[in-house]
């Protein structure tokens, strides 16, 4: 089998390797912004509620302050019914008093309301705050997993590339152009295994001529329909990925000896 197609295979196989390594390592920023993002949602969450609980405090505050007016009314009005002289004034007076307990009434059982409504906001306030604290400590874990993982992926990426150069210094320099090209292009995947004559990349038919040739190992054709270059994947049988399609080679059919005639 030509080296190239040996060399180039291994240059594949790291190629994936650190595409892989490349995108996991891209991800844990965004990893690490989602976090930030939800603590923020929940600490803005929790600012929200804890807002409407004081606008609520302010407000049954204010109608404590005119409760206390209103029953100061009250007894004011009390006061005024023993001192009238007339009917008219009686009745107004009366009027007034009645009116202002209504008010009284209603106020009251608004600021019973109100302290209901407290109640369960302080309740859902609290959770919120658990929520919020377990949060922050899961997400300072994850944190600290991230890192430690940028760190060792880094260190991978690193090896990988080291290793790529070995490689790339045992390939001809045209075939490795056409190589680099092919991956810049197709996102990263340029040697491709070819087995029941199509090919594992684009799933289309090759040629028979074509298949023939790679089975022979001596040249490197590409895929008339995706343009990657292909090889054999009978090549690489120890690779679940580039062998698995393809039917190990029938053995010969031994012949059936014809049994000899008495006359014979």
């Amino acid at each position: 089998m030509n080296p190239q197609i040996t060399a180039l295979y291994e240059l594949q196989h790291r190629d994936r390797q650190l595409i892989t390594l490349e995108r996991k390592l891209d991800a844990i920023p965004t990893r690490l912004k989602e976090l930030d993002d939800d603590l923020a949602k929940l600490e803005a969450m929790l600012a929200t509620e804890r807002k409407k609980c004081d606008d609520t405090r302010a407000f049954e505050r204010a109608q404590r302050a005119q409760l206390a007016e209103e029953e100061d009314l009250v007894r004011i009005n009390k006061a005024k019914v023993s001192q009238v002289k007339t009917a008219r004034e009686l009745t107004a007076t009366q009027r007034e008093l009645d009116s202002t307990r209504r008010m009284i009434t209603t106020r009251t059982e608004e600021i019973r309301k109100l302290q209901q409504g407290f109640e369960e906001t302080e309740q859902r306030i609290a959770a919120m705050q658990t929520a919020l604290d377990a949060l922050r400590v899961s997400a300072d874990a994850e944190r600290t997993r991230l890192n430690e993982l940028r760190s060792k992926v880094e260190v991978k990426i690193e090896k990988l590339r080291l290793s790529r150069t070995g490689l790339t210094s045992a390939l001809d320099p045209e075939l490795l152009g056409t190589y680099d090209r092919i991956r810049r292009r197709l996102g990263g995947l340029a040697f491709v295994p070819a087995a029941r004559e199509r090919c594992m990349a684009c799933k289309m038919v090759i040629p028979h001529q074509i298949y023939v040739v790679l089975r022979k190992g001596d040249e490197i054709p590409n895929c008339e329909s995706c343009g990657r270059l292909l090889y054999w994947g009978g090549h690489f049988p120890d690779d679940p990925e580039t062998a698995k399609n393809e039917p190990a080679p029938k053995a010969s059919p031994t012949p059936v000896r014809r049994a000899l005639r008495p006359d014979e």
